[in-house]
């Protein structure tokens, strides 16, 4: 029976993604979501309560699902460059595996839909950024990275990972591969990494 919920409840969710994708939240009523994921009404009001709360679950809901995987790998062990080259790893496995998400919640930020709940994404993306920018504080006091301004380092590391989704997102590449994911985050703490003599 549980197995049954938690199938009805990830196809809500997926099924109303494609409606609010293609015809947008206005368009899309409570009704086509039940049809399109073979449910009926009061298991969808079950799960979710409404069609806000369908809305609200795909997008808080994403944005809490990642900032848990984020947390997760940065409490982990070792240096801050390796627990950042698996925060790089995890937001492409992330983008790879919930590509439309991702394509929805970037037309969301840069065309939001005038009818939808809003979502607070500034703070939701704020709160990632603040746990990745710990990460870096801390290798810094543990001397595993060089002083300096927090702000312009989160920009050029956030900016390069969300660089390379959009470029995924709209031309197909770069493959988001755990390599590129490492290659990033080298290539940007080459700068951050204190010179060490032999």
């Amino acid at each position: 029976m549980a197995t049954h919920q938690v199938r009805s409840s990830e196809r809500i969710l997926q099924k109303a993604l494609e409606l609010f994708a293609s015809r947008g939240y206005d368009a899309t009523s409570v009704r086509e979501i039940c049809e399109a994921a073979g449910i009926a009404k009061p298991t969808l009001y079950h799960f979710y309560g409404s069609k806000e709360g369908v809305y609200r679950s795909l997008v808080e809901g994403a944005f809490e699902d990642f900032r848990l995987q984020v947390s997760r790998e940065l409490k982990g062990p070792g240096p801050a460059p390796e627990r950042l080259k698996r925060v790089a790893r995890r937001y492409f496995e992330f983008a790879r595996s919930h590509r439309e998400l991702m394509r929805f919640i970037v037309s969301l930020v840069h065309n939001p839909s005038s009818g939808a709940p809003s979502a607070d994404l500034p703070r939701l993306y704020e709160g990632i950024v603040a746990l990745v920018a710990e990460a870096v504080e801390q290798g810094v006091a543990r001397g595993e990275l060089r002083p300096g301004a927090l702000e312009p380092r989160m920009l050029v590391l956030m900016g390069a990972l969300g660089e390379a989704l959009c470029g995924n997102l709209i031309a197909g590449r770069p493959e988001l591969t755990p390599a590129l994911a490492d290659s990033l985050v080298d290539t940007i703490l080459e700068g951050m990494t204190p010179n060490r003599t032999p």
